[in-house]
């Protein structure tokens, strides 16, 4: 059985994200890759189930340093889009 749907879903379709909230995400994001490196030799020989808490816990760990201030990479961003005139769209 297969199932069609008349149009492809896309889950960012009609959210218009800030160049703030973008820039957090990214932090986030870049955040997350770095302690998943860190936590490697930890969850070296784990089983999946353990391996995906330890991923589910360091996206939520990421999440919250970004929100609280992160480590300076979403302010380098929006600091660099405004050089390039990115700050148009805060304004909006």
């Amino acid at each position: 059985m297969k199932v069609y749907l008349d149009k492809p879903i896309n889950l960012m379709q009609g959210r218009k994200a800030s160049p703030e909230e973008t820039a957090r995400e990214f932090e986030a994001i870049l955040l997350k890759e770095v302690l998943k490196e860190a936590f490697r030799p930890i969850v070296k020989n784990k089983s999946f189930q353990e391996r995906m808490y330890y991923d589910t816990f360091l996206e939520g760990l990421s999440r919250k340093i970004a929100l609280s201030g992160g480590i300076g990479v979403s302010e380098f961003i929006l600091k660099s889009l405004k050089g390039y005139g990115g700050d148009r769209h805060s304004k909006e």
